[in-house]
């Protein structure tokens, strides 16, 4: 499986933007400004493939996943799901697409409910939306236990009679329930022990081999990204500065941000030798980014343009995109 398919996408992001509106503490009172959270961020996902979205916290990656799986109504742009707009739909179409966008997210213990078993907890998606009842919820529920290597004993335990991993285990044997094309990983492995993080990552590769889906990874990890993702896009203040198929990336950053990320993490190898980027200032504010590239206050290499014009996102070799205009 290479991940590289050359057909219609199966999720298209395209121009979304997401503002939230500052100040005024009742409905009708007028907003003060925007935290302009998501800003013109456009992304395809192929289906079977692994995209990785990365930046440092607050530049826009778990909004851009909430607005995928309708958590967050979008400001502006579009969203298209196998050819099909997705933003607008309700009623049993916006439920065919819930069944067919699953996620997983960072902590498992919050995001399963401790007073179901995990059975019950696994198999509520099946009672709800395929309307499975008795011995075929039972065999099923017991498929997807094995299927994420737990035992289907398990599902007679509670989620705090599970180890952390195990309790991911069964968050992901949930999201599987209903055979979705698409699963969101929202940083599905930051909050586990690192003797537990290789296992539930090799996990993910197998379950994307043998059942075929595709992963939006929301990560902050640049060696979980690099390992799992086919593709990655670097995001910074809302926006997209860089997107590249994973070894690419990692071996021909384009972008100074991007450079400055990959300078920052811990070497993969012991005695890896890299080069050290030490980024100036702070993050600007989403509410008042700056003008032109959102990055140059902070850039080493910026010059005058760089604070007068945005820079486009432009394909500087095969499948390899930067923002940046010291390409230009």
């Amino acid at each position: 499986m290479s991940g590289t398919s050359n057909g219609a996408p199966l999720l298209r992001v395209a121009e979304v933007r997401k503002y939230f509106p500052l100040g005024g503490t009742f409905p009708w009172s007028r907003a003060k400004g925007y935290v302009r959270a998501v800003d013109g961020v456009s992304f395809d996902i192929q289906p079977h493939e692994t995209l990785s979205l990365v930046g440092e916290s607050g530049c826009g990656k778990t909004t851009t996943a909430k607005l995928i799986t309708r958590l967050e109504e979008v400001t502006g742009g579009e969203i298209f799901f196998e050819g099909q707009e997705v933003q607008h739909v309700q009623g049993r179409a916006l439920r065919r697409y819930w069944s067919s966008v699953q996620a997983v997210f960072q902590d498992p213990w919050s995001s399963l409910n401790p007073r179901m078993r995990a059975g019950d907890i696994i198999a509520e998606p099946l009672l709800v939306n395929q309307h499975l009842r008795g011995q075929a919820v039972q065999q099923r529920v017991a498929e997807l236990l094995l299927a994420v290597g737990l035992e289907p004993a398990a599902a007679g335990n509670f989620p705090h009679e599970f180890s952390g991993g195990m309790r991911q285990r069964v968050a992901i044997a949930r999201a599987l329930a209903l055979r979705p094309a698409l699963i969101i990983l929202d940083e599905p492995v930051s909050a586990l022990d690192v003797s537990i993080r290789a296992q539930i990552m090799n996990l993910f590769k197998d379950l994307q081999e043998q059942f075929g889906m595709a992963y939006l990874l929301i990560a902050h990890n640049l060696a979980t990204v690099r390992y799992l993702s086919h593709r990655v896009a670097v995001m910074y203040l809302g926006s997209i500065v860089e997107s590249a198929p994973s070894e690419a990336l990692f071996t021909h950053p384009l972008h100074p941000y991007t450079r400055a990320l990959i300078s920052a993490a811990l070497p993969i190898r012991p005695g890896e030798e890299r080069e050290e980027i030490l980024l100036s200032g702070e993050v600007p504010s989403p509410t008042n980014p700056p003008a032109g590239c959102r990055f140059h206050s902070r850039c080493p290499l910026a010059f005058a343009r760089c604070s007068e014009e945005t820079p486009e996102l432009r394909e500087l070799a095969p499948g390899h995109l930067a923002a940046c205009h010291v390409y230009e």
